[in-house]
């Protein structure tokens, strides 16, 4: 038994400009899939049994019978439009939840957080995405990690070189070499120190 409780969204709409172009995209396939499907079905229909009935019923009941059956078309065609709506807007709701998620995430870890990882609810989309980010910023903190480590160790082997030569006069050239290691490990440290490993 998990120990997470089950956690929903309670806002579907949660990326609009995302959202609305991948069910206008659905609805309009799933609409045009119906016409054509529907009036492929219902034209050839009619073409054969057009021939064969009109000699039984009469010319006025055939327009009758056709012209119902294309009003009961319609009927299901506007009828099943808001059910392309909601499934498709369901739908990008695991896509668009994601994406929203891996943006924000994205930011944090920009701004230096790399001890941050997307987490993704069961049955969303684009979890491939999240788990590359994922490995790529624990390989990247791993990687700042001793690069740390190595500037500390550097500038403590630059201070005892320092404190070794201090003695002697002839070697103001060398500590000024140093010195200026040690500026440069100080901005190159500055600039480790804001990543959060």
């Amino acid at each position: 038994m998990s120990s997470r409780p089950n956690i929903f969204r309670r806002q579907y709409i949660i990326k609009k400009g995302l959202q609305f172009r991948y069910i206008g995209i659905v609805f309009v396939i799933a609409l045009i899939a119906s016409l054509v499907t529907g009036y492929t079905v219902f034209s050839t229909g009619w073409t054969l049994l057009g021939e064969k009935l009109a000699n039984v019923y009469p010319q006025g009941r055939l327009v009758y019978v056709f012209k119902t059956t294309n009003i009961a078309l319609m009927r299901n065609l506007l009828f099943v439009s808001p059910l392309i709506f909601i499934m498709a807007l369901l739908f990008s709701h695991k896509i668009a939840g994601p994406v929203y998620r891996i943006e924000k995430s994205l930011y944090q870890i920009a701004k230096g957080n790399l001890g941050l990882r997307v987490k993704l609810r069961k049955r969303d989309e684009l979890k491939d995405l999240a788990e590359m980010i994922n490995l790529m910023t624990e390989n990247l903190s791993k990687t700042i990690s001793i690069a740390k480590e190595v500037n500390v160790n550097i500038d403590a082997e630059l201070g005892k070189i320092k404190e070794a030569i201090s003695t002697r006069p002839e070697s103001a050239h060398l500590q000024d070499s140093i010195a200026r290691l040690q500026t440069q490990l100080q901005k190159v440290r500055s600039s480790l120190n804001t990543w959060q490993t």
